[in-house]
């Protein structure tokens, strides 16, 4: 490929992944199909395998079904499908801790035995040939059977685990609107689904007959492009976010019981607000696509808080072309354990991140697949993202999917830690013009082989703050501490902000917050 068509698919990619249009950009590079039929044998660069990945030609199979075989690092174990080019997307757990999952280029739903470590797969007769769609949303309902959401065909199904048979139903259309059931959450004996162009969220309850959903929609308002997921407080009311890309949008709450809703702006920089999950005290958090950013929102007092994750390793972008001059990590969904900590997804980072609100502390965790088709890698091939779009927590174990590696991934946070990290405050306030020095402190729990980097970022603009560490990079054989300089621009806006401040050791980075208020 020509250096300067690869730069244009790079961006390309990315503006679709931003959007969280992942069918779409698989449209414009292969084409949704019904039927392939027999023609595909004389097709010129399509090599008939017998498998799924004759749904692309020869040239994109290493892109779109798997560039290397399964990998595992100290903290995540990853186990190949055995299925060629299944494409793994929504995942989710049982009640015994089986993995389930859908493989969104076979129409099938698989399941993983985390003790026999055994797949199976089970066929859908009713899926055609050569078709392909983007199953994101899937969970269990009250019924027992296993929901799940097609954004290409615009159903949503039901997979009976102990049957083994599936059913659809036609989700609701709004006129004028192409329909895109993303996200699926069940709320007690009711399902919700984000139409994520139609502008609306449906909500129904599981004794369908068909053929068509038979759901109430809520519309979304003004004139927004996109609506994201939801997530169901305590007392009953449904939030969600609608939003156009790189404009921002708001944060709205919807109460069936009365039918009124709420809207509250989002901050400046959020710009496709997808995750969304509530916390046990009632708390919001938002994730952001388009950003390396996440958030928090205060039903009570109506304030947002604004957080950073650390910058994306250069190991899942590359930047070979040199074209990348501030990388983002883009956090996309997100949900909470049972220990009260937040997970989250970081798409274009190769990473999983877990922040806990009470400390105000982040880990993250670098997957170990990479696919160098999807970031500007060059030769490099220890480079790329395995497209980590969905996963599903289980006390202190994480599942994930990787799209385009065909695998499925474990995360164990109960691993230990090579090294704790410390700050001397977690909070300062600076008048414009000020500056403060903080001491972090990085502590080694075991031998370390390799050098440490010491990362920072903030949720600041660079006409409002500066970080500065006295080191970028150390051999950490024991306790040390190092110097962060933090200053006020001299016409900085009066504010709080968040500067996240830590440690990088080879595939796990480990971070601390402090506040900042700027009078």
């Amino acid at each position: 490929m020509k250096k300067k068509t690869k730069k244009i698919l790079l961006i390309s990619m990315a503006a679709f992944f931003a959007i969280i249009m992942v069918a779409s950009s698989t449209v414009a590079l292969i084409g949704f199909g019904g039927n392939k039929g027999t023609s595909d044998q004389s097709k010129p660069g399509l090599t008939i395998t017998g498998t799924p990945a004759d749904n692309y030609p020869d040239n994109k199979r290493t892109t779109f079904c798997e560039s290397a075989g399964a990998k595992s690092s100290r903290y995540i174990t990853e186990f190949k499908i055995p299925t060629a080019c299944a494409q793994p997307l929504g995942i989710t757990t049982d009640s015994s801790g089986i993995v389930w999952f859908t493989e969104s280029n076979t129409g099938n739903i698989a399941k993983f035995d985390p003790s026999t470590k055994n797949f199976e797969e089970f066929n859908n007769p009713q899926w055609q040939k050569g078709e392909k769609s983007m199953m994101w949303g899937i969970n269990f309902a009250s019924d027992g059977n296993l929901w799940y959401s097609d954004s290409q065909h615009g159903l949503i199904w039901k997979f009976n685990p102990q049957q083994k048979n599936y059913a659809n139903f036609v989700f609701p259309k709004t006129a004028g609107q192409e329909v895109f059931p993303q996200m699926l959450e069940t709320d007690g004996n009711k399902i919700l689904v984000n139409d994520f162009t139609g502008r609306k969220i449906a909500v129904f309850g599981t004794e369908q007959t068909g053929p068509s959903l038979q759901a109430t929609e809520i519309p979304s308002p003004g004139n927004y492009n996109f609506t994201s997921t939801m997530a169901v407080d305590a007392g009953g009311k449904i939030w969600y976010t609608v939003w156009i890309y790189q404009q921002g949008g708001i944060l709205v709450s919807y109460d069936p019981k009365t039918g009124n809703s709420a809207q509250f702006s989002l901050p400046s920089g959020v710009e496709a607000p997808n995750g969304i999950s509530f916390d046990s005290n009632g708390k919001l958090w938002i994730t952001d696509t388009a950003s390396s950013f996440f958030l928090s929102f205060d039903p009570q007092s109506k304030q947002f808080s604004k957080f950073v994750t650390s910058p994306p390793p250069v190991l899942s972008y590359g930047n070979a072309s040199g074209l990348i001059k501030t990388p983002i990590s883009r956090p996309y969904w997100n949900y909470f354990d049972d220990k009260g900590r937040l997970w989250f997804n970081e798409q274009v980072a190769n990473s999983i991140g877990v922040f806990d609100p009470v400390k105000e502390s982040l880990v993250e965790y670098l997957v170990p697949s990479k696919n160098p088709n999807w970031s500007d890698c060059g030769t490099s091939q220890d480079c790329g993202v395995a497209q980590v779009l969905d996963f599903t927590v289980d006390h202190d174990k994480v599942w994930f999917t990787e799209w385009v590696e065909d695998n499925i991934g474990l995360l164990d946070s109960s691993s230990t830690l090579p090294l704790d990290v410390n700050l001397s405050s977690s909070s300062i306030t600076l008048h414009r013009g000020q500056n403060a020095t903080i001491s972090l402190t990085l502590t080694p729990n075991e031998q370390l082989s390799s050098p440490v980097d010491i990362l920072t970022s903030y949720t600041a603009g660079p006409h409002n703050i500066s970080v500065a560490a006295s080191d970028q990079n150390i051999i950490l054989d024991k306790s040390k501490s190092l110097s962060i300089n933090i200053g006020a621009d001299n016409f900085a806006l009066s504010d709080t902000y968040k500067v996240l401040v830590g440690a990088r050791y080879q595939d796990v980075t480990i971070s601390k917050f402090v506040a900042v208020t700027i009078e």
